[in-house]
C-alpha cells in the first residue's frame, strides 16, 4: 500500500525488547488499494502472503541453528578457560551435561531445517508447510534457549554487552512471535497431524 496514500497514518513506531525498530502502529481510514498496488492476482494474495511467510520461516529457523551454535561453542571455549576452585569450568558436570544437552539438539533441528529447506526447494511451499513450522518453532526456541544458557556459563559477564548473548537474545525471541507465533506454529503441526489441514 503506498503510504502517501490518503487515509494512511503511521502513529507511532514501538519501543520493543530489542530496542527501538521500524513497527510501526498504522491506521488506515478509508484507504482505498489501488489496482497498481496489487500483487498477483486478485483473490490469491493469501497464495503470495503464504508464500513469503515459508520462505522467511525457514530463514528465521536457518539463523536460530546458526547463532545457536554460535552460544554453544562461546559457551564451550570459556568454560576450558574458566577456573574456579582451581579447576576449570569445563570439569563441572553442572557444566558439561546442559551444552551437551543444547548440542544434540543443535544438531537434530539443524538436520530438520536443511531437510526442510531442501525439500522447500523442490516442492509447493504449501506441501511442506508442517515441516516448515516445525523447524521454525524448534529452531527460534532453541536460539533463545541458547542465548540463555550461554549467558549462565559466562556469569556476569554474560549478562553485560560486553558479551552478545542478551543481544542475541532480545533479536531472536522475536522471532518466537513475528511470522507466526509459537503457538500457530504448533496449530499448524497439530492440524496436520491430526488431518484437520491437508497437505498442499
Amino acid at each position: 500500500m503506498p503510504t502517501n496514500a490518503p487515509g494512511f497514518e503511521v502513529r507511532y513506531f514501538h519501543w520493543t525488547f530489542n530496542m527501538p525498530t521500524d513497527h510501526a502502529e498504522v491506521r488506515l481510514s478509508g484507504v482505498r488499494v489501488p489496482e497498481s498496488a496489487l500483487l498477483h492476482r486478485e483473490g490469491e494474495g493469501l497464495s503470495v502472503a503464504q508464500l513469503f511467510v515459508h520462505e522467511n520461516r525457514i530463514r528465521q529457523a536457518a539463523s536460530g541453528v546458526g547463532v545457536a551454535q554460535y552460544c554453544i561453542d562461546q559457551s564451550v571455549a570459556y568454560a576450558r578457560q574458566r577456573k574456579t576452585f582451581g579447576e576449570p569450568l569445563a570439569s563441572r558436570q553442572a557444566i558439561q551435561f546442559p551444552l551437551a544437552d543444547l548440542h544434540t539438539e543443535c544438531e537434530m533441528v539443524r538436520g530438520l531445517v536443511y531437510r526442510t529447506a531442501w525439500h522447500l526447494d523442490r516442492k509447493h511451499h504449501l506441501e511442506v508447510s508442517e515441516q516448515v513450522s516445525m523447524a521454525n518453532y524448534r529452531a527460534n526456541r532453541l536460539a533463545c534457549n541458547a542465548a540463555d544458557l550461554a549467558m549462565q556459563v559466562h556469569g556476569g559477564i554474560g549478562y553485560t554487552r560486553a558479551k552478545p548473548f542478551e543481544h542475541i537474545y532480545r533479536h531472536h525471541r522475536r522471532y518466537r512471535i513475528t511470522e507466526g507465533s509459537d503457538e500457530i506454529q504448533l496449530r499448524k503441526i497439530s492440524g496436520h497431524l491430526f488431518g484437520f489441514i491437508r497437505p498442499g
